[in-house]
């Protein structure tokens, strides 16, 4: 009995030491994350405020099989007309969305802008992928964006659309918005648009497209394929520019070593 009981005691101070040490570290992290924002929040005259620091890029993968895939998606095609930028671009941004996406809606409203620069220089090349599943019309969405497509207006009708989405939503289509967006877009034939968007076989590239991004493993929007690495949901500009640019620093130290020397 007395064995049972000092066995007991122990166990009682034990549960209390690490009740307490949970405790303390819980209490730590709380004081640092108030001192930190404290002095983040700093910038009163005399005292040096402590700069935020910049966002960390994606970290580069390692994994042969999953470099394999991002390559295989990167397509570079000079025909492919829901891709803007370069081809030779040091950097492919793949971007895997969908028109009823709220996240979509705020990457389109909020960051896609601010890439626009990198664009127009040459470091950014960025290809659209369907991956229409959020909503009962999120096909149809796709499939209009198909068919502007076919008659050079994608961006613009990615444009429109985007511009008149609610972010906090999920927004529902038919074909009289969606005709009315690619009028905004300057679609020049909306008679071959609608057709274009109702026929079986853009359906058919919407569902397959779909099932493809499935496959590999891409099952939300957004995701977005930057470079040789990877970011599932929604990133703000800042860090989407240094993800770019660090791959594209990356890209060029690649092609760099390729180059061959010269001989003396």
């Amino acid at each position: 009995m007395v064995v049972l009981l000092a066995i007991a005691v122990v166990l009682a101070v034990i549960a209390a030491l690490l009740l307490q040490d949970v405790a303390s570290r819980h209490h730590r992290g709380a004081a640092g994350s108030q001192t930190a924002a404290s002095t983040t929040a700093s910038t009163g005259t005399g005292h040096s405020a402590t700069a935020v620091p910049e966002p960390t890029p994606a970290p580069p993968v390692a994994d042969q099989q999953t470099l394999e895939i991002i390559h295989s998606e990167t397509h570079r095609d000079p025909a492919d007309t829901q891709a803007k930028g370069k081809v030779d671009a040091p950097v492919v941004m793949v971007v895997y969305s969908d028109f009823a996406c709220p996240y979509c809606t705020q990457f389109a409203q909020n960051v896609e802008p601010e890439l626009a620069d990198l664009v127009d220089k040459g470091t950014l090349r960025i290809e659209w992928r369907d991956l229409a599943q959020i909503s009962p019309t999120s096909p149809l969405a796709a499939q209009a964006g198909r068919a502007a497509a076919k008659q050079g207006k994608f961006w613009e009708f990615h444009d429109a659309v985007y511009a008149a989405a609610n972010p906090q939503d999920h927004p529902e289509y038919t074909e009289d918005s969606l005709v009315a967006f690619a009028q905004k877009a300057g679609v020049a034939d909306i008679a071959q648009f609608r057709t274009d968007m109702a026929s079986e076989e853009t359906a058919t590239a919407v569902t397959e497209a779909k099932n493809h991004a499935h496959s590999i493993g891409i099952t939300g929007t957004p995701f977005m394929i930057v470079g040789e690495t990877f970011i599932s949901g929604y990133k703000d500009a800042d860090y989407m520019k240094a993800v770019i640019n660090s791959q594209a620093a990356k890209a060029k130290t690649s092609r760099s070593s390729a180059a061959p020397t010269a001989s003396h």
